[in-house]
């Protein structure tokens, strides 16, 4: 494709058919918010290591997908939607602290655009509730027990569970779609908590959902 995930040109593609954007931010080695999804950069730019491992001169050397399209910094990602389309963005904790969050918000804060923010990491919401009580916050979930990495690893019981809830008081639950199911999560919904499945890629999850 020409218009890879996380791109500036699919940024614009979704912004001429009136789309909302959802995209990922994570921190580069000199700390700069760039747009990308994944902890490792080998899908996507075939290459070895981890985001953070990279200055933002070296990321932009790289390609996405085997396109033209280089890694968007946030900066550029906000002055090409310019408030065209409102904007999901997903804080990427993959390192446990809320620098990330701190850096980006000096960007958002002149943004004149809608925009939420969500994550896995319960730590993004507890800087947004504390630091920026304004902007709309998500916790996405699933049920992480389902998998044996994240067995035995109390803190991955507790987001199963959505106990962190507790602190975090996010606007909005994102919840993986085939784990709907989750007692804690329906308990949630039933309470009345706003609630997103993520993520729907054909009819037939579509209406199963």
């Amino acid at each position: 494709s020409n218009a890879p995930e996380n791109s500036l040109n699919a940024f614009k593609h979704a912004i001429n058919y009136g789309y909302g954007i959802e995209l990922d931010v994570q921190l580069s080695k000199d700390e700069i918010p760039v747009v990308f999804h994944d902890a490792q950069l080998k899908r996507m730019c075939n290459t070895d290591g981890n985001v953070w491992d990279f200055t933002l001169e070296e990321l932009k050397k790289l390609r996405l997908g085997g396109s033209n399209e280089t890694i968007p910094t946030l900066e550029e990602s906000l002055n090409c939607i310019n408030g065209q389309v409102p904007i999901i963005i997903e804080y990427k904790l993959d390192i446990a602290n809320t620098h990330v969050c701190r850096i980006s918000n000096k960007l958002l804060k002149s943004y004149n655009g809608s925009y939420c923010i969500e994550s896995f990491h319960p730590l993004a919401l507890i800087w947004y509730r504390f630091k920026r009580p304004d902007i709309v916050r998500g916790q996405l979930c699933m049920e992480y027990l389902k998998e044996d990495r994240f067995k035995g690893k109390p803190l991955y019981t507790l987001l199963s569970f959505l106990v962190t809830n507790v602190i975090t008081r996010p606007d909005f639950i994102a919840y993986k779609h085939s784990d709907a199911s989750n007692l804690s999560f329906r308990i949630c919904r039933k309470l009345g908590a706003l609630s997103f499945a993520w993520t729907i890629k054909n009819k037939k999850e579509y209406e199963t959902a």
